[in-house]
């Protein structure tokens, strides 16, 4: 046997010899790149999501695969506004604490508002269907003596989530070995290729999910039926059509999302583009007597008392983070051709200045909606939504499709050439780390 002096490994110079411990090449293959970044992606976006309690007969078998599949795309194409949907959503599980402790609970947590917000609790009026209520209206109806405070044992909360969390501890498992690969690699003067600076920003986008849904329950089996003893008309407000309204009899409840948040006019935008049940409009809408919902969708919670500077300068710095990390490292970062290299660069510059127009336009819009309403369409309108409500279906689509689409577009590019670019990269990025493989990944 002959001592390899480089590596300081043994190696067998004849078959007939009986070789110990044998080290592997100090390499990697292009299989092994796409392995580990599209698991880490696949985990990523799979475990991060926390959903609200879907419909029953999508909440289980393959329905339910595919009801969570629908929005592992949608975190693959928009990653960063899943984040956001995740910090407004703790935000308003946060102001129903403080919502509780006025009302003199102090039990309740934000757990407790997680799994109110998520569609958690369902009351049962004695004349109507049963419909699902979020903790801003739970509190309207403690507040005004309609219901008591129900038994919501945080232990009870657990029971019916049927994740222990192995799944999480799995991710951030290969989220930590995937980040220390990449800067030791970088610390060894080694380069990384497009579609693993990719996965690196996923990896951003995961943490800060993981952080704002620590606490929301995933994946519960069922929620909780209140019994109301009282009718539907007795809940509603006089000034209020009892069998009129867009989701549940308790919608007058609900704070308008137009002032509230930066998601509504996301979903709006989207919603208005594809064509799609749209979930804001303006509240000068004739309605008409429809079934309550037994579910609250993902895109409705929004912060009762609105989200604030603080979580909005953090959205925009968060912004400016993970696109950032797409900009500049991607400098070196090698791709098979300055074509391509520009093209990626200018996919991600183009969708970090929809989103920089989309943060600026919502408080000018806000500024100017009043003036629009009243001379251009003769109506009162106080916020960006109400505006956009007025207008015609081709104008909402001229309006929002520029953006929706350019958006999409902008990141497909990005996505697809971070793995088009593995047809031709230099020999350097198949150098392999010593020490990698002996972290625990996937």
């Amino acid at each position: 046997m002959l001592s390899d002096g480089i590596f300081n490994t043994t190696v067998c110079p004849s078959q007939n010899l009986v070789c110990g411990w044998v080290s592997g090449p100090n390499t990697r293959g292009t299989i092994n790149i796409i392995w580990s970044s599209l698991s880490t992606i696949w985990l990523c976006t799979w475990t991060a999501l926390c959903l609200n309690i879907p419909e029953q007969q999508n909440s289980r078998g393959w329905r339910m695969v595919l009801y969570k599949f629908r929005w592992q795309m949608f975190a693959v194409f928009f990653p960063e506004v899943l984040v956001a949907l995740a910090a407004e959503q703790w935000i308003s599980a946060r102001q129903s604490v403080r919502t509780f402790k006025e009302l003199g609970h102090n039990g309740w947590t934000i757990r407790h508002g997680f799994f109110a917000d998520m569609g958690g609790i369902i009351v049962a009026p004695k004349d109507s269907d049963h419909f699902a209520i979020d903790s801003y209206q739970l509190a309207y109806l403690i507040r005004n003596n309609y219901i008591s405070l129900p038994p919501i044992d945080i232990n009870d909360i657990r029971a019916v989530n049927k994740a222990d969390g192995l799944a999480r501890a799995v991710t951030m498992a290969q989220m930590v070995w995937f980040f220390m690969a990449c800067l030791g690699r970088s610390v060894e003067g080694l380069n990384i290729t497009p579609v693993e600076l990719e996965t690196l920003a996923f990896i951003l986008c995961t943490t800060h999910t993981f952080f704002f849904w620590w606490n929301k329950p995933l994946d519960p089996a069922r929620p909780l039926i209140l019994p109301l003893n009282k009718t539907t008309e007795e809940l509603c407000m006089p000034d209020h059509d009892p069998e009129s309204f867009e989701r549940t009899p308790l919608d007058f409840v609900r704070p308008a999302p137009d002032s509230k948040s930066l998601i509504a006019p996301f979903w709006f935008g989207v919603k208005a583009t594809f064509n799609m049940p749209r979930y804001f409009r303006s509240r000068k809408r004739s309605l008409t007597p429809t079934k309550a919902r037994k579910t609250i969708a993902n895109s409705t919670i929004h912060p009762a008392e609105g989200i604030g500077w603080g979580l909005t300068l953090y959205l925009i710095f968060f912004q400016a983070m993970f696109y950032g990390l797409h900009i500049g490292v991607a400098w070196k970062v090698p791709f098979p051709t300055h074509i391509e290299f520009s093209i990626y660069e200018l996919a991600n510059i183009v969708d970090f200045g929809l989103i920089i127009m989309f943060i600026v336009a919502l408080p000018l819009g806000a500024h100017f909606a009043p003036f629009i309403g009243r001379v251009v369409f003769k109506k009162q309108a106080s916020t960006v939504l109400e505006v956009a409500a007025m207008l015609p279906p081709w104008g909402k689509l001229l309006v929002h499709g520029p953006f929706v689409i350019g958006y999409i577009i902008a990141r497909v590019l990005v996505l697809g050439e971070s793995v088009i670019a593995l047809r031709a990269m230099p020999n350097i990025i198949f150098q392999d780390l010593d020490w990698s493989d002996f972290l625990p990944h996937i």
